[in-house]
C-alpha cells in the first residue's frame, strides 16, 4: 500500500504548506512536563487502537497535537523497556479533538495533515512514536524517503514537496507550488494535475531540461531527479512556470 498524505484547507480557505507545517511541529511542539499522552480504545490504560498527545506550550506557533492509529490490533506500552509496540498505520495532526463517547476513539475536526498507509512493524512504530512525543518527525520522514508517498493537496493554494523516494503529487485546486530539494536526490516524481499559468515548480529553471517523455507528458530533468507533468505538453512549460 502506498503511503498517503492528505491535506485540507483551514476554515479561512488557506492552503497547507506541508514542509512548513512539519518544520513548525519539529521546532515548536512540546508535550510539557508530565504529559505522557493517552491510549484510546484499548482494554487497559497502557494499550489501545490509538495514541494521542497534545502540545502544552500555548505560547508557541504550534498549538495542536497528533493522533497515531493502528491498522491491526493495538499499541502496547512495555514498562520494562519503555517501548511501544504495534502496527502504526496512520498519523493525523490537528487542533480540535473530537472523541466518540461510545468507543473512546478520537479524530481531529480540523486536521491539516493526515498520513495513512504506513503499515509499520514494532521497531519502526516505536521509533516514530518516540520521536513524535519528543517533537520530531525525523523517523516518520525517513520512512517517506525509503518508500515514496502520494500527496493530495487541498482546494486552497498549497506548498507541496516530496522526499527522496518516487512521489506522486496532486494539488487539487488552488495556485499550488510544488517544491523539490535540489540539494540531494529527490527521486522521479510525478505531478498529476499541474495547471500551466497557475501552479509553479520550485526548481531553478536554469538547472533543468524540458522534453516530452514519449507519452505526451512534460518531463523535467534535473541532476538530482525528474518531474513528470501528467497530460501537459512540454512546449507549454517555460521559465514562467518556475520559482
Amino acid at each position: 500500500m502506498t503511503i498517503q498524505i492528505d491535506l485540507s484547507a483551514d476554515s479561512s480557505g488557506n492552503g497547507v504548506n506541508l514542509q512548513g507545517f512539519l518544520d513548525d511541529f519539529n521546532t515548536n511542539f512540546s508535550a510539557g512536563s508530565g504529559n505522557y499522552g493517552q491510549f484510546r480504545g484499548g482494554a487497559t490504560a497502557l494499550s489501545g487502537e490509538q495514541f494521542t498527545l497534545d502540545d502544552q506550550d500555548g505560547g508557541s506557533t504550534y498549538t495542536g497535537g497528533f493522533i497515531a492509529e493502528t491498522g491491526t490490533g493495538e499499541f502496547n506500552y512495555n514498562f520494562m523497556n519503555h517501548t511501544v509496540v504495534g502496527n502504526l498505520d496512520s498519523v493525523s495532526f490537528g487542533e480540535t479533538l473530537s472523541v466518540d463517547g461510545s468507543t473512546g476513539l478520537a479524530q481531529y475536526t480540523d486536521s491539516s495533515v493526515d498520513i495513512s498507509g504506513l503499515d509499520l512493524g514494532d521497531a519502526d512504530t516505536n521509533d516514530v512514536l518516540a520521536d513524535l512525543r519528543a517533537g520530531s518527525t525525523d523517523s516518520l520522514t525517513d520512512i517517506f524517503d525509503t518508500q515514496g508517498v502520494a500527496i493530495n493537496g487541498s482546494a486552497g493554494a498549497d506548498v507541496i514537496g516530496g522526499w527522496a523516494g518516487n512521489d506522486v503529487l496532486t494539488g487539487n485546486g488552488g495556485a499550488d507550488v510544488f517544491e523539490f530539494d535540489a540539494s540531494a536526490s529527490f527521486g522521479n516524481d510525478t505531478i498529476t494535475d499541474f495547471a500551466d499559468g497557475s501552479d509553479l515548480i520550485d526548481l531553478d529553471y536554469n538547472d533543468v531540461t524540458i522534453a516530452d517523455d514519449g507519452a505526451g507528458n512534460a518531463l523535467i530533468t534535473h541532476a538530482n531527479g525528474t518531474v513528470t507533468l501528467t497530460g501537459v505538453d512540454f512546449a507549454d512549460i517555460d521559465q514562467n512556470d518556475f520559482v
